[in-house]
């Protein structure tokens, strides 16, 4: 089966990597990470690939990457999920 390019994003922050459910408004949550900072810092939630709820505490100092990647996907293939520790997991 031949694979076919899609998209996905991944959000680091200090260090930490976590890969974004597709549903999530990548640029609702670029506007709530800097109206964290602006603020001073609060909490920002956020949704992760394999369902789980991340709650990031963002302040000035908060050092935050969103990158949106085009990966291979072959629909036999296992999806595979990056977690918050930077492990991959098999799903």
């Amino acid at each position: 089966m031949r694979d076919r390019m899609v998209q996905r994003t991944r959000l680091s922050i200090d260090g930490s990597s976590f890969i974004l459910t597709p549903s999530e408004d990548i640029d609702d949550l670029g506007e709530r990470l800097t109206a964290a900072v602006a603020t001073g810092g609060s909490l920002v939630t956020f949704t992760t690939t394999d369902d789980r709820l991340v709650r990031a505490l963002i302040t000035p100092r908060s050092r935050v990457l969103i990158i949106d990647e085009d990966v291979a996907f072959e629909a036999e293939q296992s999806v595979l999920s990056l977690s918050s520790s930077g492990d991959w997991d098999l799903l």
